[in-house]
């Protein structure tokens, strides 16, 4: 049997390596297309899947991967938080942001639990905006799960000051009030109601939408784009559609913008160097979603 990943032919046979993503839905991720072609790339005989997994069937189908030898997998929404406290060992950014988005199954069939998001976010940022995190002034737009991520991997980048906006106040000062980890503790933070007149977007140099607006062309006109001062960075960390109304608004100000592709693909080369001890080909794994999302999602 064999399978073709990025127009190339690889074997599938009874020493095939088993990876994948779980997830509820999952058949939107390009997560299979960014690790199918790095084990290609890398001589690796392994395949990686996606798997629908429903949140009453998570601890029978994590135990079904041990069972069935499969050697790790990735975790979306909406298991990240529920798959913490089924790991033998985490490693401090999970511990840190409370969730799990990488699993790796050690050979005695015992869990090891990572989070890459924040790797993601950071490396993202330094590979296309390197000097727009350290002593920055930062506004994050939603309190929910991915922006968990993105907290500590600004905490990573030195930021001055992060002001959490969101609906409902009290998700964004429980959010600050969990995660407390030394990064953290050193940055100037705060919660306020997303509303225009609170969010403090004059001396903003970087803002990150971390909701799901704008997925389904919602625009978030709560942020007036003309009030960042030139050069600021805004950030949208959904990848499909590749350019939202958010980053539309801000391309039309000539502001800096960056979608969610780069942060998928860091965090992924993470899991990839997690389970391989391997670097995963990053250029090349942008160039392939690239053409991917430009026949699957057009551009605002």
């Amino acid at each position: 049997m064999n399978a073709s990943v990025a127009g190339r032919m690889i074997e599938i046979d009874g020493a095939t390596r088993i990876y994948g993503v779980i997830g509820n839905p999952v058949v939107h991720s390009l997560s299979p297309a960014m690790h199918n072609l790095a084990f290609q790339q890398a001589g690796i005989n392994a395949r990686y899947l996606p798997f629908h997994v429903k949140p009453s069937h998570l601890t029978e189908a994590v135990q079904g991967f041990v069972a069935q030898g499969v050697q790790g997998f990735n975790s979306t929404l909406p298991h990240k938080e529920a798959l913490l406290k089924l790991m033998d060992w985490v490693d401090s950014e999970a511990m840190l942001m409370g969730a799990v988005n990488t699993v790796r199954i050690e050979p005695d069939g015992s869990l090891s639990g990572f989070n890459t998001d924040a790797d993601g976010f950071y490396l993202a940022m330094q590979s296309r905006f390197p000097a727009h995190m350290q002593d920055a002034e930062v506004i994050v737009l939603g309190a929910g799960g991915a922006a968990r991520g993105v907290l500590a991997g600004l905490a990573k980048g030195g930021v001055n000051r992060i002001t959490l906006a969101n609906r409902t106040l009290s998700r964004a000062e429980h959010l600050l009030d969990t995660m407390t980890g030394p990064g953290l503790a050193k940055v100037d933070r705060r919660a306020i109601p997303l509303v225009s007149e609170k969010l403090p977007l004059e001396t903003c140099t970087l803002i990150v939408n971390t909701t799901s607006a704008g997925m389904h062309g919602e625009s978030l006109s709560v942020v007036d784009m003309h009030r960042l001062p030139p050069g600021a960075v805004v950030v949208d960390i959904i990848y499909i559609p590749p350019c939202t109304p958010f980053l539309h608004a801000a391309q039309k100000c000539g502001l800096n913008v960056l979608n969610g592709l780069d942060m998928l693909i860091y965090q992924g080369a993470r899991s990839f160097q997690i389970w391989t001890d391997m670097e995963m080909p990053v250029a090349l794994v942008r160039t392939h979603l690239e053409h991917l999302l430009g026949s699957r999602a057009p551009h605002a």
